[in-house]
């Protein structure tokens, strides 16, 4: 064989290689099995009409699922006998047999769900049990940097002083000697 035609070898051998593996990935496909069908579809927001990114489908007789993506659109294989929940922060839950699906909606179902709101009521904290305890602890409260009593948190346990970052002998030394040459009561 001649030395110009060993890489073309070489290629077409890889390349045929490439073609024959991912052919036979292709059909390899674990989830489908004799019964089941594929369903196709996006889950919306029933008030505005948009996609809801990442929704939950749950198959409820199987305990698994599939989430949506970015776009709300899913699919997934199921058994005729199988029911869906459809499910996503912020929305009621909604459940749906697969038998309900007509056929021809089963590569283009829409699921819609009802946004859940919660409304809370306002509320104010305060670090003290009314507004009177709290302005004569800060407003007319002396200036000095005692502790404060405040309910439900407990009193320091320790008092913070500052500490050297790094021992130094020989500034240890000269501090030694220096309250020696400084301090005529000083005994070592």
């Amino acid at each position: 064989m001649s030395e110009g035609k060993k890489p073309y070898i070489l290629f077409l051998y890889i390349l045929l290689t490439i073609l024959v593996s991912g052919s036979a990935m292709a059909q390899l496909n674990f989830e489908y099995t004799e019964g089941k069908y594929m369903i196709k579809g996006t889950v919306t927001d029933l008030k505005t009409d948009q996609s809801i990114p990442n929704a939950n489908i749950w198959i409820t007789n199987q305990k698994k699922g599939v989430t949506a993506d970015g776009d709300g659109r899913f699919t997934m294989y199921v058994y005729p006998t199988d029911t869906l929940r459809f499910s996503s922060l912020g929305y009621i839950n909604k459940t749906i047999p697969v038998s309900a699906i007509p056929d021809r909606e089963k590569y283009t179902i829409v699921i819609e769900l009802v946004p859940d709101i919660y409304s809370l009521k306002t509320v104010t904290i305060y670090p003290f049990h009314d507004r009177d305890e709290f302005i004569e602890a800060f407003i007319k409260g002396p200036s000095t940097k005692a502790f404060i009593p405040v309910p439900g948190i407990d009193p320091p346990k320790y008092k913070h002083k500052e500490k050297a970052k790094f021992y130094n002998p020989i500034s240890s030394l000269y501090n030694l000697t220096h309250k020696q040459a400084g301090d005529p009561d000083f005994k070592p």
